[in-house]
């Protein structure tokens, strides 16, 4: 009897300092992937998104990134105005969803930092939002030719690119502009992207989102390699084959990895500074 409730006692010992153990881990595994997904994180990736972007050739002096702030998702961050390949820790401003700066005395902001919160706005589930003039897709807001995804990388996109008409957002006011820089014209901006990854601007670039900045990157860059992969098909040949319906519904699966190409275009901005 009293060797059967040592054995019993013994178990039950066991048992819970596995299952102690068990919780041990697991709560220093959620502290763990809570730790990695902080504002300062965000911010540093934002600092190397506007960099790598601006070494691709893809994001000008006047483009601009931002990130969602990861401990209050009303609030965002992204660079004073300046041109992207300059950008430092100490240019980031952090602005609320009226875009307005959330600390006094805050540096020149981004005119169309509208395009980001209003965006930010309409879709809960964007971290990151990225604006180019890239120079590759604005063919496609011009000619009335559509940016489809003829890339398996690209396979993201939808069929057709969606394209905004700042005339359209301006309707019948006696002053027309191009810039996004009011909340009426970023949310009819938002309202033209709906629930795509992407939208063309007709004459000015484009934007792209993401559920990271590093997301949003990558996605930036093969929207520019797909548009330059299309326009070179369209010098060939005026009949192209883009990715179909069931192709797209795959992509998801097949390119669900961010880290190489992000890993990929971070070492081409440093062997790009190194010579």
């Amino acid at each position: 009897m009293m060797k059967r409730s040592c054995t019993r006692f013994a178990t039950v010992l066991a048992v819970f300092v596995i299952l102690a153990l068990t919780f041990r881990a697991q709560a220093q595994t959620s502290a763990s992937t809570v730790s990695t997904d902080t504002d300062a994180g965000r911010i540093a990736d934002l600092i190397t998104a506007s960099h790598v972007l601006a070494n691709e050739g893809i994001l000008d002096s006047f483009g601009h990134a931002s990130v969602r702030s990861a401990k209050n998702p009303n609030h965002f961050y992204m660079p004073r105005a300046m041109p992207p390949a300059l950008v430092s820790s100490a240019d980031i401003v952090e602005l609320d969803m009226d875009c307005r700066p959330v600390t006094p005395n805050a540096p020149r902001l981004n005119g169309e930092r509208y395009i980001h919160c209003e965006i930010y706005k309409a879709r809960p589930e964007v971290q990151s939002v990225i604006h180019t003039h890239d120079l590759a897709v604005i063919p496609f807001g011009l000619t009335g030719e559509p940016l489809r995804p003829v890339l398996v990388q690209a396979g993201f996109l939808p069929p057709e690119t969606p394209l905004f008409e700042v005339r359209d957002a301006y309707g019948d006011a006696p002053v027309h502009a191009m810039l996004v820089t009011n909340a009426t014209l970023g949310h009819a901006l938002a309202d033209k992207l709906g629930r795509n990854p992407a939208v063309l601007m007709r004459g000015h670039g484009d934007v792209v989102v993401g559920g990271s900045v590093k997301e949003a990157t990558v996605r930036t860059i093969y929207t520019n390699i797909d548009a330059r992969a299309q326009w070179a098909a369209l010098q060939v040949s005026k009949k192209i084959i883009s990715l179909d319906a069931a192709e797209l519904a795959e992509n998801a699966r097949e390119n669900f990895d961010a880290d190489r190409p992000w890993e990929n275009y971070k070492q081409r901005l440093l062997s790009h500074r190194e010579h």
